[in-house]
């Protein structure tokens, strides 16, 4: 049986709050879950970042599934983060074709809703996604780091500002962080000062991060390969995964990108996939 991140998290703390009980120190465990204790010295990982697969049918998940064996014969790839767009219209054939396709990795995956995994003939345009995928907000902890997902969609729009309810969301998990602990951020819409389709209230996302220790913010939706740091934090796009659609930066490379961090360095590495 596979587990998904969220019954095997629930397994876990289960597991754990159980023993406390039986010791009496139940209390003393929910205390404990409530304080960020930063590591002594973040560690190393690498992960990958693919997104804008745009899946239609089954023939266009070809790309996609050879980009999932690439991924599984990196031995070094901790997990993967979905940047959005994993369908066309949002619709249930679509997105099940792609949940097929992301399921095929063998390490943990993340994924966040972009603007075309919204199914805008349905009553609850996000029902779809929902059903299949994890909550599109997360936050994961891993060798020191914080890795935060957060749903960038106002509908089916392509320019947006991050809403109300999702900046509440990022000050919630931001209360409960050490603000030494170093954090990546990561969305479908993209944040990077000089790109095409900036989030329009970008700046008030990230002074959200103020006080914290902001160095990555990975997006997708511009399809194309961009690298840009401001005040210390790497802002990136990547050019999308997929046989669907083109690249907005005229290239035609497709491909997703490795993210390899060491402390708090990060380098990244664009890898081409072949249609």
């Amino acid at each position: 049986m596979r587990l998904s991140r969220r019954q095997f998290v629930g397994l876990i703390g289960a597991a754990g709050l159980s023993g406390c009980a039986r010791l009496g120190l139940d209390k003393v465990a929910d205390k404990v879950k409530s304080v960020d204790m930063m590591p002594g010295s973040p560690g190393k990982v690498t992960f990958a970042v693919i997104g804008d697969i745009h899946v239609l049918d089954a023939r266009s998940t070809g790309i996609v599934n050879k980009a999932m064996a690439m991924i599984n014969a990196n031995k070094d790839v901790r997990f993967t983060v979905m940047c959005g767009d994993l369908a066309t219209d949002g619709n249930w054939p679509e997105l099940k074709l792609a949940k097929s396709s992301l399921d095929r990795l063998e390490r943990p995956y993340f994924s966040i809703p972009g603007n075309h995994d919204v199914c805008m003939k349905t009553k609850d345009i996000y029902a779809n996604y929902r059903k299949l995928f994890d909550e599109a907000d997360w936050r994961n902890e891993d060798e020191g780091w914080l890795f935060m997902g957060i749903d960038s969609t106002n509908e089916a729009k392509s320019d947006v500002s991050v809403r109300p309810d999702q900046i509440e969301w990022i000050q919630e998990q931001l209360k409960k962080t050490n603000g030494k602990r170093p954090i990546a951020l990561f969305s479908h819409h993209p944040f990077n000062p000089n790109t095409k389709y900036r989030v329009q209230n970008a700046d008030e996302v990230l002074g959200l991060f103020s006080g914290h220790n902001l160095k990555l913010v990975a997006a997708g939706h511009f399809h194309g390969n961009q690298e840009e740091t401001r005040d210390g934090v790497l802002f990136t796009t990547t050019a999308c995964c997929s046989s669907t659609r083109d690249n907005h930066d005229g290239t035609t490379s497709k491909g997703y990108r490795l993210f390899h961090i060491e402390k708090e360095t990060i380098t990244t590495e664009y890898v081409e996939v072949m249609a």
